[in-house]
């Protein structure tokens, strides 16, 4: 069944509505959560009724069916009788029971069929955008407002809404919310250039903080044989055959055009328009072709994935490539790399990576780096089903452990929420690592949002405690269960490098290598603050919008766009074929895709 672009629309008009809501008080209760207060029922949702307690315990065992699609590597034993759902029988007295996981495929068709017959449906399952819209057109859902706004803790709500009600709307009817979003956090979507700095040293190339200072840099790269071994192997920068991908992308380059190519942006006047099809983008695809003809652009990227690229930076082959946070850790690139070293003999701590900002096109103006919205994973709870505030206690959870105890939920107002250190991490007292602790299994959850790493905040607070000794910065991590040994490690590392030692006391080159790789995440964390800070960021405005047309055309337009540009950094194509590139996108879809996306911008505002 396809969502209608009129009822997508009335979806998100309504969405005002329903962060609106206060807890209730007094005689004004929910039932269970899921309805309203204007209702007069009596609540059932666990804990105080008039309190609506975020981490209150159900007085009888409540019974949850559930379903979430798993990696084709995972296990359904890693999901049936993990910590998680130890946990949450344990604090909430919710027993929760796996009746269906699958990869991500068979897990689709299942719930496609299961929608044909909704007595199959299990109470709380996952779902993609366009299955909820479906689910939310069939009346299929039980509405999770009431929930939301009495139940949810000021910690999950300071965290889900971080970036705005964005990933709330698109699942949002008539003023019910009917999907809980596993929100990822849009600033931590940012990209930036990871540069071989010790390359650039002993070469004596200038930084690229401008075009012509990284071209500098990424020609000297190229010509000057830094790894030294007398063969012309190296290449000044890294690309993977997928050019708007995570790591090893070229849409960051873009950018240093005023390009923004795989996003979708607003113009002053309010005209919403697609990146890859603007004529920014001729310039930017001139030089990276000029680039792949002098040999600095790896020939074979057009067959590589990201891993496969990334290879050649643990070969000391790649001075440069732009990236997500977590590019070092690609293939493991940079991590094998520091390993590499140590085998050989050499210092691993010799090596140095730096993270820049994205270069100045003249070095007058900063160019503006682009964020994301992700989300595109929701839990949903099928109608009908008494305690729809269980979703939100499983929230309130997750995000409690994961990002610390804040003052007002914390150990102290909830001892019953109390977990041993040990038991977070899975290590025994004698030390060793059980490997199943909470963190240890945080993914094989029905909830698991990024949100609940707290990446930011713990990235700023390590860096106080590296910088400053910050007191405030160690008492934050001391409470923070996830913040605390990478506190531990992060200061060992910057002291002793290779000979520190893990939390259980051990030295090996396991965890100064992870470490050597880890500080470009946060260095690249510390880079998107400081962009934002200074109002020099921009957001794309699709996040999970899903129009009719991209439904039917999506895909071969991305196939479209990616074989062309391609063949116009290779040389295949001259820079002329973009405009009929362009206007073969228009013709295919691309127009009416954007007016789709010109209705939908115009309906929020």
């Amino acid at each position: 069944m396809k969502k209608t672009m009129s009822r997508l629309l009335a979806m998100l008009l309504a969405v005002g509505m329903v962060f609106s809501v206060t807890a209730c008080s007094g005689n004004e209760t929910t039932s269970g959560g899921g309805e309203s207060s204007a209702t007069g029922s009596t609540a059932s949702g666990g804990g105080d009724s008039e309190d609506y307690d975020p981490f209150g315990k159900y007085d009888e065992e409540v019974k949850m069916t559930a379903a979430t699609a798993i990696s084709a590597t995972a296990a359904e034993t890693d999901f049936k009788d993990n910590i998680w759902v130890k946990k949450y029988k344990e604090v909430y007295n919710l027993a929760i029971d796996y009746v269906f996981l699958a990869p991500q495929e068979q897990y689709d068709q299942r719930i496609a069929i299961m929608m044909t017959d909704p007595s199959q449906l299990p109470d709380c399952f996952t779902t993609s955008l366009i299955q909820t819209q479906q689910l939310i057109d069939a009346g299929l859902l039980e509405p999770q407002t009431a929930a939301w706004n009495n139940y949810a803790s000021d910690q999950a709500k300071e965290a889900m809404m971080q970036n705005g009600s964005a990933p709330f709307d698109v699942v949002t009817s008539d003023g019910e919310l009917y999907a809980m979003p596993w929100v990822q956090p849009a600033i931590e979507t940012v990209h930036a250039l990871f540069v071989n700095e010790k390359w650039r040293k002993d070469l004596g190339l200038p930084e690229p903080d401008t075009l012509e200072n990284f071209e500098k840099m990424i020609y000297g790269f190229k010509e000057q044989d830094p790894n030294g071994n007398g063969k012309a192997d190296e290449y000044g920068l890294g690309l993977s055959k997928n050019l708007w991908d995570l790591g090893f992308e070229a849409y960051s380059f873009c950018n240093i055009f005023g390009a923004y190519p795989d996003s979708w942006l607003q113009k002053d006047d309010g005209t919403v328009y697609y990146g890859s099809v603007q004529e920014e983008m001729k310039p930017a695809l001139e030089k990276l072709a000029q680039y792949y003809k002098d040999g600095l652009i790896d020939p074979e990227f057009i067959v590589k994935s990201y891993e496969e690229e990334a290879e050649l930076v643990t070969k000391e082959q790649l001075g440069a490539m732009f990236g997500i946070q977590w590019t070092g850790l690609m293939g493991t690139c940079l991590q094998s790399l520091y390993k590499n070293y140590d085998s050989e003999g050499k210092d691993p701590d010799t090596l140095e990576w730096k993270v820049y900002a994205l270069p100045s096109l003249d070095g007058s103006t900063e160019t503006t780096p682009i964020i994301y919205d992700n989300t595109s994973k929701f839990v949903v709870v099928k109608a009908g089903y008494e305690h729809p505030e269980a979703v939100t206690k499983m929230v309130n959870y997750i995000h409690f452990l994961g990002m610390g105890p804040d003052q007002e939920a914390g150990p102290e107002g909830h001892p019953e929420l109390g977990i041993s250190y040990e038991e977070y991490y899975g290590i025994e007292a004698d030390g060793t690592d059980t490997t199943n602790g909470l963190w240890d299994s945080w993914g094989n959850n029905l909830f698991a949002a990024e949100t609940i790493h707290a990446n930011i905040d713990r990235w700023t607070n390590w860096f106080k405690i590296i910088e400053d000794d910050d007191a405030e910065a160690k008492e934050w991590c001391e409470k923070n269960y996830l913040a605390r040994s990478g506190a531990t490690n992060i200061q060992a590392f910057a002291k002793d490098g290779k000979d520190m030692v893990n939390a259980n006391g051990v030295k090996g080159i396991d965890s100064p290598s992870w470490q050597f790789v880890y500080n470009t995440c946060g260095e690249t964390f510390m880079y998107g603050l400081d962009m934002q800070a200074e109002g020099n960021i921009i957001m794309d405005i699709r996040g999970a919008f899903v129009s009719d047309t991209m439904v039917d055309k999506q895909a071969s337009l991305e196939s479209l766009e990616l074989q062309e540009i391609t063949k116009i950094i290779t040389g295949e194509s001259s820079i002329d074929a973009f405009d009929t590139f362009v206007e073969t996108w228009k013709a295919n879809g691309g127009d009416t895709i954007t007016q789709e996306m010109q209705e939908y911008i115009d309906s929020l505002s």
